[in-house]
């Protein structure tokens, strides 16, 4: 009876320490990693273009509220305008944000003609442009989420700048 009972308790014990294990870990990410960080788009320059390509070079303004570095390895984000997607940004470019501090990082993006047309297009209709980012910075210790928007333009701002 003796060896049934440490013999039933020794799985028991098991299971309760790798749940306990695993429960920690996950806690312990969630402290590395913090708030999300604020992820600004500064400036979008048009690059080398084709007849159905356009390349942009996209700057990001990235601040880090947390009190930890983020040791970023790359990033992956898509860039909207107005709802709809303008562009798409991968970079494994490595830098380093400071703590309470900020970084502008540069990448190069591509968008299709027609994509491009459109937005411009669309600016005749409406009476604000709005802007969304979202995607991730992959870190040395796994990835963080952000996701930010804005308004560009407000409404009768556009007036006189784009004829009907």
């Amino acid at each position: 009876m003796l060896v049934y009972h440490l013999t039933m308790r020794f799985p028991a014990r098991l299971l309760a320490t790798l749940l306990s294990t695993s429960i920690l870990a996950g806690c312990a990410s969630w402290f590395v990693h913090g708030e999300p960080p604020e992820v600004l788009v500064t400036d979008v320059t048009p690059l080398d273009s084709t007849a159905f390509e356009q390349r942009l070079k996209v700057d990001l303004r990235i601040r880090n509220p947390n009190d930890a570095d983020l040791d970023v390895t790359g990033m992956d984000f898509r860039l909207e305008l107005n709802g709809k997607r303008l562009a798409r940004g991968l970079s494994n470019k490595s830098f380093t944000v400071p703590r309470l501090g900020e970084t502008v990082s540069s990448v190069e993006t591509s968008t299709s003609t027609f994509d491009l047309v459109r937005q411009t297009l669309g600016l005749r209709t409406i009476q604000e442009v709005t802007y969304a980012i979202s995607g991730v910075l992959h870190l040395k210790s796994g990835t963080l989420p952000f996701d930010n928007s804005g308004v560009l333009v407000g409404k009768g701002d556009l007036s006189g700048i784009v004829s009907p």
